[in-house]
């Protein structure tokens, strides 16, 4: 199997699908089937599946669709929690993610996706989609989060019912509309477009957001022009895309400028994913420094996203089993950070350890953790370890869907080296990232 081949057979596929339903008067800005994230959990997920691997994933796909429709139960009172007078006196919002610990004590915010503090950019609105169940003790002003009351149900079963029968109704029965509407990521981008648009005003000059496709995001964009054709809309590419970066593909609502981090980020997205040239600037990265001393060797990665635990250990266990040539370390686990409370991360990591455990003796007894990592799944963390010069193992779940090729990315050279493992090795060091030197690069580019 040519990888790269499918990979860019998929993504002809998903523009012509674009094209067609944007033609067909469909928002696909805010359809949660045309959010094609390829680490899966969306409708879009099952298209790229089905458009794979035909009917043998429709079990699969079938049960990520009902959890997808069920989970509207949980959208029930979502709304921005407190409200500022003197909304009219910013000029440029900032929406992002937050969670408890990103508040400081004064009641300011510090944003980990652009490096900066709530209280550093003047006229600057912040609107936070928050990610925990407990609200800060104190909040300043000039800062917007939208969430759900602590207290109350999880899933209220009359809002997904009531949700069901009003885009029925509203969309007069048409099934072609329907499936594109009846989704937790379409609910979720009109709750918010609703929550946000009175801050949208005739002197809101920069609309800006860590980008990652998501429906809300370009319902936030399209609708921004909507108001007031002179925002400029901007997103930031935060982190490096996953392998198959379908979710990026340009589409109605995408930023009239994109910032990211690499020639090969910027050679994907204008080369592949249907982005102007002209709307594509190349920055050095935020979250990545030059000269950070960060240790990626010797760990096996989890990602944020698991679908199937049995595939990932018997194309392990494979890999281990026939592998002659890599010397390789005494594996830790590092699991991600916002998975350290998930039941299936946990029977994840005790799988891989009692898998070490087995297999003890193909791994070095030396003190040392070697230079090298094993990453699962799908995972922008590849690219930082490769550019810190750190040999790199992948083990798919979907060869197609997760891993990287050089058709897509220039700077990585790829082995397949058992069934759904791949070997990396970086062609040109700062291609895949351009490490940066300051944190305030995006006030100095953009917010000023």
């Amino acid at each position: 199997m040519n990888v790269g081949n499918s990979q860019l057979e998929l993504i002809a596929k998903v523009k012509k699908y674009l094209a067609e339903k944007l033609n067909e008067k469909i928002n696909v800005h805010s359809s949660g089937v045309c959010y094609f994230c390829s680490p899966g959990l969306t409708p879009g997920y099952v298209k790229l599946k089905l458009w794979n691997e035909g009917l043998k994933s429709l079990l699969t796909t079938y049960k990520i669709l009902l959890k997808d429709i069920i989970s509207i139960s949980n959208l029930h009172n979502y709304h921005i929690i407190n409200d500022p007078k003197n909304y009219t006196e910013y000029s440029k919002i900032i929406v992002s993610w937050a969670k408890k610990d990103d508040f400081l004590s004064d009641g300011t915010y510090f944003d980990r996706y652009f490096k900066l503090n709530s209280k550093n950019i003047n006229k600057t609105l912040w609107f936070l989609v928050y990610q925990d169940e407990i609200l800060p003790d104190k909040i300043d002003n000039n800062i917007l989060i939208f969430s759900k009351p602590q207290k109350k149900l999880k899933y209220n079963f009359f809002y997904l019912i009531g949700s069901l029968l009003k885009n029925i109704i509203y969309l007069k029965f048409s099934p072609k509309k329907i499936i594109h509407r009846v989704s937790w990521f379409t609910e979720f981008s009109y709750l918010i477009c609703l929550n946000i648009k009175k801050y949208i005003k005739n002197n809101t000059k920069v609309v800006i957001m860590p980008y990652e496709g998501q429906p809300f995001q370009n319902g936030i964009f399209k609708m921004c022009k909507e108001i007031n054709n002179n925002v400029k809309t901007i997103g930031y590419v935060h982190s490096f895309p996953v392998g198959l970066p379908t979710n990026f593909v340009y589409r109605d609502g995408a930023p009239e400028e994109l910032i990211v981090n690499g020639q090969d980020q910027y050679y994907c997205f204008e080369k592949h994913l249907n982005w102007n040239s002209k709307k594509i600037k190349i920055l050095p990265s935020i979250r990545f420094k030059k000269g950070n001393l960060v240790n990626m060797a010797g760990f096996i990665y989890l990602p944020i996203i698991i679908n199937s635990i049995d595939t990932i250990i018997k194309s392990l266990e494979n890999f281990i089993i026939n592998n002659k040539e890599i010397v390789l370390p005494s594996f830790m686990i590092k699991n991600h950070p916002l998975s350290v409370n998930s039941k299936k991360h946990l029977k994840l990591i005790n799988q891989v350890n009692n898998l070490l455990l087995r297999h003890s003796t193909s791994f070095s007894k030396k003190n040392d953790m070697g230079n090298i990592s094993i990453f699962i799944g799908a995972t922008g963390s590849i690219i930082e370890a490769l550019e810190r010069g750190v040999e790199v193992l992948h083990v798919c779940e979907d060869a197609v869907l997760q891993s990287y090729s050089s058709d897509l990315w220039p700077s990585i050279k790829v082995n397949e080296i058992s069934h759904n493992v791949f070997k990396y090795k970086l062609a040109k060091k700062g291609h895949l990232i351009e490490f940066g030197e300051s944190n305030k690069i995006s006030e100095n580019y953009h917010l000023n």
